[in-house]
């Protein structure tokens, strides 16, 4: 259950060419928090990291490398690749750990790492 939100989540919110507010309500909780890198967001710092990402990004796929689910509890490891509206490729490594709360996302804790591209983009992460 938790994987399939995760990949639509993925597939709704961060691949969809604009920020929609109602798939990121269906999917994530207003009580959110979200660390990457350090940085911490809450659910309005998420809508406005998806906005940034949306002014740079053409279009995203991930490739999920492994899923382990436990309770409430999903971590993934895995590869996303970005298409920039510049052309450029980038390519970030995630290991992320998610939690979910009657089936929406409360909190996320990342890292991620720059495998490929601009290190300018080594923040694409969490910039907002």
């Amino acid at each position: 259950m938790l994987k399939t939100i995760i990949i639509e989540l993925f597939r709704d919110v961060l691949a969809s060419p604009v920020v929609d507010t109602a798939a990121v309500a269906k999917y994530v909780s207003p009580s959110y928090i979200q660390t990457v890198d350090g940085v911490t967001l809450n659910y309005d710092g998420f809508i406005a990291h998806m906005r940034k990402q949306k002014e740079v990004i053409a279009s995203l796929s991930v490739e999920f490398l492994a899923m382990v689910a436990e309770g409430d509890i999903l971590f993934t490891n895995h590869v996303v690749t970005v298409q920039k509206k510049d052309s450029s490729v980038i390519q970030i490594k995630v290991i992320a750990q998610f939690v979910f709360e009657d089936n929406r996302l409360i909190r996320c804790d990342e890292l991620t790492r720059l495998l490929s591209g601009n290190h300018e983009d080594r923040d694409i992460g969490s910039r907002h």
